[in-house]
């Protein structure tokens, strides 16, 4: 007789060719990227990093100062302009996965039940969508901020941060900040962000493997969320300590690689525009 994949202790650890369901779900899991770049050759691509940084602080300073509808439509519009012009592939965009929309929903709900102007008549009732309007807008303007990092990771190699923000930066060095371990730091806290995503799978799928099939009560679902955080935090110092230890061997933080990408046209043209969006927020707040 033969089997799918490997059982073991009962049945209790199965492949995901075992279970459609779970198959799909880990399928939504995997296609979950963080910076990942995508090759092209588009003037976005070939656009200096240091001008998308900049594009993308000053047009989420604008959208964090005056979170209008209409802000929210300027900076979205000029996301989406970005992305067409990008020539990325349809299908990049992750498939976000379901409990996020549940907290969404919830969000939404306890917003409604808060109330305020203005209010709505069904009847002898009275529903107030302040609440709920407000919790839209501010979502709004989390998707616009997150669309543009994305876009941002979509079309930067990593290599190219790194010698952008030294060159961004450069001016704090007469006041005597450290920043070439400043960006060393950051430049490792991006690296990382692809591991500590690999962590979390090798989490998620552990827990899967232990986890009975029997329904379990709320003193069994806490302590395995006990042990979840324990394996966290016990994963990050072992991946913090092999990390120091490459870093050490190899003569400590490496320094910053001295920036050669020319400043074209179309980082000026696309540096006008930025200002000029975040000057019509401003006006119309």
């Amino acid at each position: 007789m033969t089997t799918t994949g490997p059982r073991r202790a009962g049945g209790l650890l199965e492949t995901a060719a075992d279970d459609p369901r779970r198959r799909a779900r880990n399928l939504r899991l995997g296609e979950i990227h963080v910076v990942r770049f995508v090759p092209g050759t588009s003037p976005l691509h070939r656009m200096w990093a240091g001008t998308k940084l900049v594009v993308l602080g000053l047009l989420s300073i604008g959208l964090l100062l005056w979170p209008s509808w209409k802000s929210i439509g300027i900076m979205g519009a000029l996301v989406l302009i970005a992305f067409l012009a990008a020539r990325l592939p349809r299908g990049i965009s992750p498939r976000l996965p379901w409990w996020l929309g549940g907290f969404l929903v919830a969000g939404a709900v306890f917003a409604l039940v808060s109330g305020g102007p203005p209010e709505v008549h069904l009847g002898s009732l009275r529903v107030g969508l302040g609440g709920l309007g407000n919790f839209t807008r501010f979502s709004m303007v989390g998707v616009d901020v997150l669309a543009g990092a994305a876009l941002l990771g979509w079309t930067t190699p990593l290599a190219d941060l790194s010698p952008a923000l030294g060159r961004l930066l450069g001016p704090l060095r007469h006041v005597r900040v450290p920043v070439e371990e400043l960006v060393g730091a950051i430049a490792l806290s991006i690296r990382c962000l692809p591991l500590l995503l690999e962590e979390a799978r090798v989490l998620r799928a552990a827990r899967r493997a232990r986890r009975p099939a029997n329904p379990r009560s709320f003193r069994e679902l806490g302590d395995e969320a006990v042990e979840v955080v324990f394996g966290a935090l016990a994963n990050a110092i072992r991946r913090a300590g092999e990390i120091a230890e490459a870093i050490e061997a190899r003569g400590g933080v490496p320094t910053v690689a001295p920036e050669t990408h020319p400043f074209a046209r179309i980082d000026a043209l696309t540096l006008a525009v930025s200002a000029m969006a975040v000057a019509t927020m401003a006006v119309l707040r």
